[in-house]
């Protein structure tokens, strides 16, 4: 018996009686009752007689985190990192993504790299790419720093070191699955959501600076007061299914009370309203405090990377 009229438009395999004997298996999209598209857009036809077995192909979750190989699934992550929070300019050399905006951030200010393994293809020699890449920051007068995503491309970071590379930041990349709906709870918090930071907002972590390079890529900005004060922000970007959480911050007298993770929460759910399934932050990994709020959360582990600058950077910038 082959399949019903409730299976079209399902992902199926199908096992056929060749004429002459044997079998042979067609996988693709179910048209009718007796067509497949396959996956090179041919289409397959069969008559019920044919039909030795079939069966539904369910599709698989697409989890954060998951699915892919590591390379591949970091390579996503740095994509949609990078496009919730883009450079005032880009310039690609091969598999190298330039950035830079000023001196007030080490993400939209490093070179990125993103091509094959294990130096990221930049499509030329590699030590005439790295004079390239000093060249391009200091005619900007903005220190010469990379990106490095490990362990994808540990060689390049390795050869770095070898060069008097120094070591700015080691961070981690976490990632979680959006849950259906975080629990808001009530307290004496008031919450505020806007697609554009305030001037108070900004205020609260010094991001005047930064203002326009937030503000070129949308996204939503969370806010909680007590008593009128602006005690805790936070920013999530959506890319495709990801969501990028940034800037999160409690003021200290006020940490302890559960008051990041209801902002988090908060972003999570306006995040998901807005069609993100998987979220991802960067965080200091030395901030043992904030990676044991995010893990409480569901956040967990997927990769590092680590900023390396020719010489010392500014100092205080966000990663």
């Amino acid at each position: 018996m082959g399949p019903g009229v409730e299976i079209i438009g399902a992902r199926i395999t199908v096992r056929l009686h060749e004429p002459g004997g044997g079998f042979r298996d067609v996988v693709g999209t179910l048209e009718t009752l007796t067509s497949v598209r396959k996956t090179d857009g041919s289409l397959a036809h069969f008559s019920h007689d044919q039909i030795a077995i079939w069966r539904e192909i369910k599709p698989v979750p697409d989890r954060a985190g998951h699915g892919a190989p590591l390379s591949i699934r970091i390579q996503e992550i740095e994509i949609a990192a990078n496009a919730t929070w883009p450079a005032k300019e880009e310039l690609r050399i091969g598999g190298w993504l330039l950035r830079a905006s000023g001196p007030f951030t080490m993400r939209a200010n490093s070179v990125l790299p993103l091509g094959e393994v294990p130096y990221g293809n930049p499509g030329m020699e590699l030590e005439k790419a790295i004079n390239t890449v000093v060249r391009f920051y200091r005619e900007r007068k903005i220190v010469p720093v990379f990106h490095i995503p490990l362990p994808s491309y540990e060689e390049l970071d390795r050869e770095l070191s070898e060069r008097g590379w120094e070591e700015k930041v080691l961070a981690n990349v976490m990632v979680t699955d959006i849950s259906e709906k975080y629990p808001e709870i009530s307290d004496e918090i008031i919450w505020e959501t806007s697609d554009t930071p305030s001037n108070e907002w900004l205020e609260v972590q010094h991001d005047e600076p930064i203002a326009q390079i937030m503000g070129s890529y949308p996204a939503i900005y969370v806010g909680g007061r007590i008593n009128g004060r602006l005690i805790a922000v936070g920013r999530a970007s959506n890319f495709e299914k990801w969501t990028t959480l940034s800037r999160l911050f409690v003021s200290e007298d006020f940490r302890g009370r559960g008051i990041g993770r209801t902002c988090m929460e908060r972003l999570l759910n306006n995040a998901r309203e807005k069609g993100a399934s998987k979220a991802l932050l960067q965080v200091d990994s030395k901030n043992a405090h904030a990676i044991t709020l995010y893990e409480n959360l569901g956040f967990r582990f997927h990769h590092s990377y680590r900023y390396r600058a020719l010489s010392h950077s500014e100092k205080n910038q966000p990663c």
